[in-house]
């Protein structure tokens, strides 16, 4: 039976169990998703394969669109020609249809996180708010405009991040014959914005040592005192400290087991835990009960937020910057400062790269599956040791001189 608008209106825009298909004439589907979106598909042979092309979603093409362009792709078939390989010149692909084509058949298969970095991207940038002209026909200086428009309200580097995102979403919609061009994949980064710098700061141990006696003087939560002390101790990312879950700490064998699904690289990452993370970790049982969460956020049953975390770290930069003259730093400068204070002590490469978290590289990615598990202890011990020595000292020098 022949879709009708009415049944489409009815489709749009409702959770369903599964994906529904319903067949129109010409070859047309309208294919609706669990999540509500509804999509016009042609549907063919050619060379005994069964092939589809996606015309477009509803309701930026009515229903009268998509037929007259299933039509169309019908009469391409008919002349012995791949309808994926062709599309009508007057048929028009904007931002917001690329991103959607994008985010449903790409993104959705990557990692939870990376698919909430890209829609929200989409939800800010790739709409027709922000690029009113389809992303065939738009010239040189219209994505100038646009990036700069994106530099002017943010910044250079997130123009410059926003430009990378849009190249990548239009080159796989290209890849599909979503679209057939666009000038944009031609654009440089250095025309219209800046790239992420790698970043330099690391903390000497003195200034760890100051840091450490603020993060004890502020009236700041001990739960947002016990992270950053857990990101300056363990050397791990925000995230896998702030989100980390009770159930992944084994106190008793002293080790942090971190799972697949939270880990960047894909894999389990083993940390063995030094006596001083382990006796924080208690101080947060006793504080909080060990419940789901190891640091708790603001609300219940929810982990630290990163803000809080940035925000704390800013206000202890403000005072010691006031204080010692110490140079700005951030949340992630940790990492860089326990690979780097413990290779100055001889600890080797492939210990504090573990450390971190990282995958290793060439020869030893691919036959060294070891973690070594006893090196990373000693090494926790030691930066752990470095952090009491050099914090005793600041202590003792400054009752010295009071």
């Amino acid at each position: 039976m022949a879709i009708t608008n009415t049944k489409l209106k009815a489709i749009h825009g409702k959770a369903r169990d599964k994906k529904l298909e319903i067949a129109d004439r010409d070859g047309l589907v309208i294919v609706a998703g669990l999540k509500g979106k509804v999509s016009f598909v042609f549907r063919y042979r050619l060379a005994g394969k069964s092939k589809r092309h996606t015309i477009g979603s509803y309701p930026a093409f009515s229903l009268d669109d998509a037929r007259e362009e299933a039509f169309k792709l019908k009469r391409v078939l008919e002349e012995g020609e791949d309808p994926k390989s062709l599309r009508d010149n007057n048929v028009r692909r904007y931002i917001d249809e690329c991103a959607d084509h994008w985010l449903t058949n790409y993104v959705s298969t990557l990692k939870p996180k990376t698919q909430t970095l890209y829609r929200s991207q989409a939800k800010v940038y790739f709409n027709r708010n922000m690029l009113k002209t389809d992303v065939e026909a738009t010239r040189f200086e219209e994505w100038i405009a646009y990036f700069d428009r994106i530099a002017e309200s943010t910044s250079r580097k997130n123009a410059g991040a926003i430009l990378k995102t849009v190249k990548t979403m239009l080159r796989y919609c290209k890849s599909r014959a979503f679209i057939n061009k666009s000038k944009v994949l031609d654009i440089q980064l250095k025309a219209v914005g800046v790239s992420s710098t790698v970043g330099q700061r690391t903390l000497d141990l003195d200034e760890v040592a100051k840091l450490w006696i603020e993060i004890g003087r502020t009236k700041a939560t001990p739960a947002i005192k016990s992270c950053l002390k857990l990101l300056i101790i363990l050397g791990a990312r925000n995230s896998e400290i702030r989100e980390a879950k009770r159930k992944e700490f084994d106190l008793t064998k002293k080790l942090w087991i971190l799972p697949i699904e939270r880990s960047k690289t894909g894999k389990i990452i083993r940390r063995p835990l030094p006596s001083l993370a382990c006796q924080i970790i208690s101080e947060l049982d006793q504080l909080y009960g060990a419940g789901d969460y190891l640091i708790p956020g603001a609300h219940s049953g929810t982990p630290m937020t990163t803000h809080s975390v940035a925000r704390m770290c800013k206000r202890l930069y403000g005072k010691l910057h006031l204080e010692h003259g110490i140079e700005e730093f951030t949340v992630h400068d940790f990492r860089r400062t326990i690979s780097t204070r413990l290779s100055e002590k001889g600890v080797l490469p492939h210990v504090t790269e573990k450390m971190l978290g990282h995958e290793l590289q060439g020869v030893m990615a691919v036959y060294n599956k070891h973690d070594w598990i006893d090196e990373q202890a000693v090494a926790y011990e030691m930066w752990c040791n470095l952090i009491h020595e050099t914090t005793a000292l600041a202590l003792h020098s400054h009752a010295a001189t009071e």
